[in-house]
């Protein structure tokens, strides 16, 4: 026990002592590079400055009443997810299987699942301008799976873990004070959670292409972008509100309430880690496993930008809860095959939500399986058939699509890819582990700075998982210690030797992270010193959790909770883009180049990412009258150009930009009569930054 104070008092010095990243100074001054501590001292002193700054400084209009909309649907899907999630654990047989709180996260995430994948496959039969096909067919599928839950509506109920807890109950007055304790940084992650979205990947395709989908009706493979080719289960949930809300804002009220959705998978992830952290360990592990998670800025960081990594964070806890429960508690035979199933879901639906899921989740849950079950064939197919049902639409989509199911990886192993050699490189070179200086993808530095990342060198890793983690490695339970040091392993090993080394692709190992931890807070709550010393070390987790997602110009997290949605959304609007809203008149169409974070344009636009073919290619080798023509079938009238965008994906070792956009073209088309620059420009006039044209009338000068 005192090991593991000394071991906290040392790590934390050594946290507070981090530098964070600080917006790049102006050429010539020295970088400024705060460490935790200043900015955690910084926040404790400028408190009601933080606090005001949630309300917009005073400068902006203030909104909550805009949010019930929101809320509103968002809570209706949650029940009819609800609802299918207790369905669905009626025909596992595992309906009263689970604790109160485990059970309810499950019965939400199943239900989430079914929800996402039924609208996967309606949309992929072309039904999302038929809200009402959609409605019978969420009908039949809620009178479906109903129909067996019905017969035990009316029985005796009594969960097995709440029976287990009432044999050996363990005195929780206190929970409710560290619900309180909690409860600022779970507000938080709610508010920031239904804010508009503003970083560039989700502004790019996680809501830019359900977006484009509801338009066209059909989720199908966009030619204009890449990435959507890949799986979005997640995404899901913002397609499926779009569907039903008319008006011409009904996108974004759909779009917020699937960003809300998603950001409360940060609480979902702490109410499974404390439910299953009390059944498998304890009250103190579950406790301390949850309040974790709720102190990692990463994850309230995922919540607020609507970034989908903290969604398969939670399916990877999912996915591994029921194989832990098999291995700790082999009695559980009757309820191995709906836990074999369950899992499969759980992995097929991390699996849909990004591609790294594969290795990071459903080959190693897989392999706890057979380690679990040894040769029982006819559970581990359950297994996979489970995890293929989940994965198989978009899989089958892409096959058919792109030649490629897996697009756009693997593009070398498929022939039949619709991209060409160049497009496939391009890619692969964007996302292979990088070089260092020296030109080195795996040097003994490289290797230091990766291990050390997880162990809080990253600067939003969270305060108290790393000590605790460690303390858990010495836990008397192997059976459940070495399969989360295991899995925790391969997501490492896959984020480091495989990926691009983006730190976020870490946070499906932070709830793996967090229950190791709260096996380290058991072990140390037997002793009262041991609990004193928790208390104190969640609590100061907590504390400065909350500090540090407040740092907006650190995190470049938007914390302006209480200011109205439409006010946000303007403020998160691109001028240029803001202009083309208020100047495109109805008809007309823009054609973008360099910029695709487009989510909030509202004109008909074409336009490409980085990796798709050039919207200006058909133009290159055409004549004046050919030019005209293309624009004017296309109506065309209005020409965006981001060159700063497109100088940043052409600069070394960026992902790469297509080469037939350049300023010579532009020049050239406006000699010719086609365009002619617009009232708005940013940047130097003679080299401007972003330029917006307008396309002249085949009859004008």
């Amino acid at each position: 026990m005192w090991i593991f104070v000394v071991g906290a008092v040392v790590y934390a010095l050594w946290y507070f002592s981090v530098p964070m990243p600080w917006p790049a100074p102006p050429p010539g001054e020295t970088p400024f590079l705060p460490t935790r501590g200043t900015l955690v001292q910084t926040g404790l002193l400028l408190l009601p400055e933080t606090i005001s700054f949630w309300f917009g400084g005073g400068d902006m209009p203030l909104g909550l009443l805009d949010r019930l909309g929101v809320t509103l649907i968002a809570g209706v899907m949650l029940l009819f997810s609800y609802a299918l999630g207790e369905f669905l654990l009626a025909r596992l047989k595992l309906l009263d299987f689970f604790g109160r709180v485990d059970g309810i996260v499950l019965r939400l995430a199943i239900g989430l699942t079914v929800l996402s994948w039924s609208t996967a496959v309606l949309g992929m039969c072309g039904l999302l301008h038929r809200p009402l096909s959609i409605v019978l067919s969420l009908a039949i599928l809620f009178v479906t799976l109903g129909s067996a839950w019905k017969k035990q509506l009316f029985a005796p109920r009594e969960s097995e873990a709440d029976a287990e807890e009432a044999e050996t109950k363990q005195p929780e007055g206190e929970s409710w004070w560290w619900l309180l304790a909690a409860a600022p940084l779970c507000l938080f992650i709610v508010g920031v959670s239904i804010l508009p979205p503003y970083e560039y990947d989700v502004l790019e395709y996680h809501l830019l292409v359900p977006k484009e989908w509801h338009i066209i009706g059909q989720i199908r493979m966009l030619p204009n972008n890449v990435y959507s080719g890949m799986p979005m289960g997640a995404e899901m949930w913002a397609l499926l509100p779009m569907i039903f809300l008319t008006g011409p804002q009904g996108w974004l009220t759909g779009a917020l309430v699937g960003k809300l959705i998603i950001g409360l998978f940060t609480l979902l992830t702490a109410g499974l880690l404390y439910g299953a952290g009390k059944r498998l360990i304890g009250v103190w592990g579950g406790r301390a496993a949850a309040l974790a998670a709720i102190a990692v800025p990463w994850l309230t960081y995922q919540s607020g930008t609507g970034l989908v990594d903290g969604v398969w964070a939670f399916f990877t806890l999912a996915a591994t809860y029921p194989v832990l429960i098999v291995l700790n508690d082999p009695s559980k035979e009757e309820h191995r095959d709906g836990l074999a199933i369950l899992s499969g879901l759980m992995a097929g639906m991390a699996f849909s939500v990004k591609y790294p899921a594969l290795l990071v989740v459903v080959l190693p849950v897989f392999g706890l399986w057979i380690f679990a079950v040894r040769t029982d064939w006819r559970l581990l197919v359950m297994h996979v058939v489970a995890v293929t049902v989940a994965i198989s639409p978009w899989l089958m989509r892409n096959a058919i699509d792109t030649g490629n199911p897996v697009f756009p990886l693997a593009g070398n192993v498929f022939p039949t890819d619709v991209r060409s050699e160049d497009q496939i490189q391009q890619w692969n070179r964007a996302h292979q582990v990088p070089k260092n200086a020296d030109g080195n993808r795996y040097s003994i530095n490289q290797l230091f700075s990766g291990i050390m990342t997880p162990f809080g060198r990253s600067p939003w890793a969270g305060m108290i998982i790393v000590p605790l983690a460690i303390c858990g490695l010495f836990y008397h339970d192997r059976k459940l210690v070495i399969p989360l040091v295991v899995l925790l392993a391969v997501c490492w090993i896959v984020w480091w030797g495989l990926s691009h080394r983006l730190e976020r692709f870490l946070i499906p190992a932070i709830p793996l992270g967090c229950l190791l931890a709260g096996i380290g807070a058991q072990k140390l709550a037997p002793f009262v010193a041991g609990r004193v010393a928790l208390r104190i070390w969640l609590g100061l987790g907590l504390l400065v959790g909350f500090m540090l997602v407040n740092q907006t110009q650190s995190i470049k997290l938007d914390p302006r909770v209480f200011v109205s949605l439409d006010a946000l959304a303007k403020s998160h609007t691109s001028e240029a883009v803001a202009f083309l809203n208020e100047n495109v008149p109805p008809g007309d169409a823009v054609l973008a180049t360099g910029d695709a974070a487009l989510f909030y344009l509202q004109p008909p636009v074409f336009y490409h990412t980085c990796f798709n073919d050039s919207t200006m290619q058909q133009l290159v080798d055409m004549t004046k009258q050919q030019r005209q023509a293309h624009l004017a079938e296309a109506n065309i009238a209005w020409i965006y150009v981001h060159w700063g965008e497109i100088e940043r994906f052409r600069s070394p070792g960026n992902y790469g930009f297509p080469s037939d956009v350049t300023r010579e073209l532009f020049a050239q088309m406006e000699s010719q009569g086609i365009l002619e620059p617009a009232e708005y420009q940013l940047g130097n006039p003679e080299n401007p930054t972003v330029v917006i044209y307008r396309v002249l009338p085949a009859s004008g000068p």
